[in-house]
């Protein structure tokens, strides 16, 4: 595992967010997983990206809220969304995807559609990591 720094961005309903984090990366084969820890109001949430190709991409993040969310362009992925209230449906159709890499920095951005509990948004997130 390698050491990076993580500079992620996202905007989820007209809500924008970016923040950088400190990120382990493990690379086998054509497949780079990157691990990193967010700390907000919801509490302590371990994050997993899985770069599986340059066009299918995977999400989970654990703890008191967690989800798993698979991004492959024009692709409708069906899951749910874990709370301390129950599960709650959610829905992400991407649009868009590009993964790019050169010399040891990974980019990727994505354009998906979310439907949680019915309510549907616009949302994108991409990040930056120097392997």
């Amino acid at each position: 595992m390698l050491k990076a720094k993580l500079f992620f961005h996202s905007s989820a309903g007209g809500v924008e967010f970016r923040k950088s984090y400190e990120a382990t990366v493990n690379e086998k084969a054509d497949k780079i997983t990157i691990i990193y820890v967010e700390i907000d109001e919801n509490g302590v949430t371990e994050c997993e990206i899985a770069v599986v190709s340059n066009d299918f991409v995977a999400v989970r993040r654990t703890g008191e809220f967690s989800n798993y969310l698979e991004f492959k362009e024009n692709y409708l992925y069906k899951g749910e969304y874990q709370t301390p209230y129950g599960e709650i449906p959610v829905e992400a159709f991407t649009k868009k995807l590009c993964v790019s890499r050169e010399k040891g920095v990974l980019k990727v951005d994505a354009e998906y559609k979310s439907s949680l509990a019915g309510e549907v948004t616009e949302n994108n997130f991409g990040f930056l990591i120097k392997i």
